[in-house]
């Protein structure tokens, strides 16, 4: 299932437990559950923070139901509230699993150049304009696999990670109409990393890191040597990339319920 949703109502993905806080996952699960008539269980190729928006996220689940998808997705439609959709569903082959068959997830940052209302709760005005030549340059460095603890929080509500090491296959930012956006790439990201390369960018900006400090700062792996940590709504997990193997099998449908076979 391909999920599209707008974070600023969500306290994240994640359900958590018999909290009456509103998620992402809880959501979905209570709506499909009852379609469904089962109990569902949705795993997740990413665990998206409080503010984080998707565009493709990509969630799995497993059913005995035998209702057509075309009709689920019609089902669904109908009963998920405005902030979130499924924009594709589709029967995947056995042992298929959204998280653990993915090779890459890939994040947008979007900023802007100035204040724009009717995009501020997708884009993020940071006071000032971003040198995108210049940032995708100084931020070189940092692809290839490496441990990325200098770039990343503590998620109070899990264990922490076996390890920090991500391979980052793309850190470039780029023009988009109303400012710079930065495109992350990666088999995998640690909680708050674009957002925390995002905000160090900016002390890159205003001479507060010289970018020759990055491999340094990179290498000795402290969170207090970066920079701040960029608000969550600028955020979007914009696709998760998967092996040719997992390739639809049977019925595959748009939001809509309409064949895209």
């Amino acid at each position: 299932m391909h999920v599209e949703y707008d974070g600023t109502a969500f306290s994240g993905w994640q359900a958590q437990g018999g909290s009456p806080v509103r998620t992402v996952q809880g959501t979905l699960e209570q709506v499909l559950s009852l379609v469904l008539q089962e109990r569902i269980a949705l795993g997740v190729a990413g665990r998206t923070d409080a503010g984080v928006h998707a565009k493709g996220q990509v969630a799995s689940f497993v059913t005995r139901s035998a209702l057509p998808l075309h009709r689920i997705a019609r089902a669904l439609a109908g009963l998920l509230p405005p902030d979130v959709a499924a924009r594709e569903l589709a029967v995947m082959p056995e042992g298929f699993h959204a998280r653990f068959s993915a090779i890459e997830r890939r994040y947008v940052y979007r900023l802007l150049d100035a204040p724009r209302p009717l995009l501020a709760r997708q884009a993020w005005w940071p006071w000032m304009r971003l040198d995108a030549g210049a940032l995708t340059e100084a931020y070189r460095p940092l692809l290839g696999e490496h441990d990325f603890a200098a770039f990343a929080a503590r998620d109070p509500a899990k264990r922490p990670p076996k390890h920090g090491r991500c391979r980052v296959r793309r850190l470039a930012f780029v023009r988009w109409e109303h400012g710079v956006q930065l495109e992350a790439h990666a088999n995998r990201f640690l909680y708050h990393m674009v957002r925390n390369l995002v905000g160090s960018a900016t002390w890159v900006t205003r001479g507060l890191i010289d970018p020759a400090d990055l491999p340094r700062i990179l290498a000795e792996g402290k969170r207090s040597a970066a920079g701040p940590t960029a608000p969550a709504h600028g955020l979007t997990f914009e696709e998760v990339v998967y092996k040719e193997a997992y390739a639809p099998i049977g019925e595959h449908v748009d939001g809509w319920g309409r064949s895209l076979s």
